[in-house]
């Protein structure tokens, strides 16, 4: 087996990532062991036959799920480095990437796959639309302060009609975003699960659900006249009528994404979003 074969991609219209872009490639091309097969910057480049064993995603987690839109269905394992403010996709440093290269050289990582998500939107109106997603599908008003009633069915069951200001179905690693600023559950990236987590509920009996990431969830607007959209991982937007649905699968394949030693999930939620960690003052239980 040869040297592992890198390239590096990221958001050439932000000059701080192409700053940070130039860093890591200055740096890869200086470590013998490793094969630097391109760059690329180009915000819609085809991603679908990249020659790399390994993708170098420099940004922030929006860098990171356009791309993963961009490679489809022919993924390459990606390495996030972060040039933004919070990362959870993009969860190594500049510094912390230059440091673990030595892994990369000798293949010391593992490849874990996430769960995507498979957005179907159908409409009497025109085609039928597919979108690959790795966090999130919400439905909600349009514009903001209306409220939306959005019906949900599993595996053809009808469960529940939501009423507030919209829904999210999150995919586990997108249970740290959107979702979980509504109020939803934590989910560890290996879970195959769903979560269903309602904005702004308008009763108090409305709560998020956890369910088989192996299920179909459909997802139908309510209510003539009411202007609703669907945001496909924060980026992509359609808008929705009465009549039209949308349609929830896991999707194929599953994203890869590198693992350097030593990564641990709750780890990342210590560091990035403060979990677990006692009120300023508090210092903690006493000895």
């Amino acid at each position: 087996m040869g040297p592992p074969r890198l390239v590096v991609l990221g958001n050439g219209s932000r000059q701080m990532a192409r700053a940070y872009v130039d860093r890591v490639v200055e740096v890869v091309r200086t470590v013998p062991g490793v094969d630097l097969v391109g760059v690329d910057l180009s915000p819609d480049s085809d991603l679908t036959a990249c020659p790399a064993d390994v993708a170098v995603v420099v940004g922030g987690d929006g860098t990171v799920l356009h791309t993963v839109r961009r490679m489809d269905g022919h993924p390459t394992p990606i390495i996030g480095v972060n040039a933004g403010r919070l990362g959870f996709l993009a969860d190594l440093t500049v510094e912390t990437f230059v440091e673990r290269l030595p892994d990369l050289t000798v293949r010391r990582y593992t490849i874990e796959k996430l769960m995507t998500m498979s957005v179907t939107v159908a409409t009497p109106r025109g085609p039928t639309r597919v979108f690959r997603a790795l966090n999130d599908a919400v439905l909600r008003a349009s514009p903001y302060f209306r409220m939306v009633e959005i019906g949900l069915s599993i595996d053809g069951e009808s469960v529940m009609s939501y009423r507030g200001d919209g829904l999210i179905v999150a995919t586990p690693v997108g249970s740290t975003a959107h979702s979980l600023s509504a109020g939803g559950p934590i989910l560890p990236p290996s879970a195959h699960m769903f979560v269903v987590t309602p904005i702004c509920a308008h009763s108090l009996t409305q709560r998020p659900l956890v369910d088989g990431g192996h299920k179909t969830y459909e997802l139908t607007p309510h209510g003539e006249g009411i202007a609703t959209v669907l945001v496909v991982d924060g980026q992509i937007q359609i808008p929705l009528q009465e009549g039209d649905r949308v349609t929830i699968r896991r999707g194929d394949p599953p994203f890869p994404i590198v693992r350097l030693p030593g990564y641990s999930f709750y780890d990342t939620l210590r560091a990035k979003l403060g979990w677990g960690a006692y009120p300023a003052g508090d210092r903690g239980p006493s000895t």
